[in-house]
């Protein structure tokens, strides 16, 4: 008998590779609920056939912030526990155990790990805290790009460490970055004082090999007054 109802939401595109291993994963949830933003191959139709209730919509003009608010306003109202993944991670069996241990009833938000990359004997290369479990109503995705959940409730967030959860992401080499950096461009113009847009931004004007307006927007993002990450 499970304590909350658990429902797992996601974006998608042209991601048919993945849907199997993903599915696996995400089967611990009472729901999968996954929006599809264009397709050109079968990712849709074979979320359906796992089991997975598929959206589709047309975004534009694309941020991701949008993408996933449309996703996330899909996942019913009855569920307690909102997952938020992508189809490229996937979660360590036994994840929906972990996370009823640590949710408390009054909790806004659940982290735990990330690993973003690992090594080729599976220990982790690049490991930090993540932050996508939620109550559905009390957060709104911000940002055109590398988003972030905004806290829009009326209280106090409470944010419980999931001890035992672990989420490996398995990146697509072939997916473009192409459309990050006017991304960030566009968000440093609707916010100039977000330090972490502002730093995204210089860090990718380093990929594109722009090194003068990479120099210039590290210099104005380190003195900016909040620039500054516990972790």
């Amino acid at each position: 008998m499970h304590k909350y109802k658990i429902c797992v939401y996601a974006i998608c595109k042209n991601e048919e590779k993945f849907v199997d291993r993903w599915m696996d994963s995400m089967r611990e949830a009472d729901l999968v609920v996954v929006t599809d933003t264009g397709s050109e191959d079968s990712t849709a139709a074979r979320l359906r056939e796992r089991g997975a209730i598929v959206y589709e919509e047309t975004i534009v003009p694309w941020r991701f912030d949008t993408a996933r608010n449309y996703s996330l306003s899909h996942v019913p109202e009855d569920m307690d526990i909102a997952v938020c993944t992508d189809l490229d991670e996937i979660f360590r069996p036994g994840w929906r155990r972990c996370l009823e241990d640590a949710w408390e009833p009054d909790a806004t938000m659940g982290n735990y790990l990330y690993n973003w990359s690992l090594k080729a004997d599976g220990t982790p290369g690049t490991q930090f805290t993540y932050f996508k479990i939620h109550k559905k109503a009390l957060y709104e995705w911000a940002c055109p790009v590398h988003e972030y959940l905004r806290y829009k409730g009326s209280g106090s967030e409470k944010k419980v460490f999931i001890h035992g959860m672990v989420l490996d992401h398995y990146p697509d080499p072939e997916k473009s970055r192409k459309s990050y950096l006017p991304l960030l461009e566009m968000a440093v113009q609707e916010e100039p004082e977000n330090d972490r847009m502002t730093y995204y931004l210089g860090r990718e004007y380093m990929y594109a090999g722009r090194w003068q307006e990479c120099i210039t927007t590290l210099k104005r993002h380190l003195k900016l007054p909040t620039a500054w990450w516990p972790e």
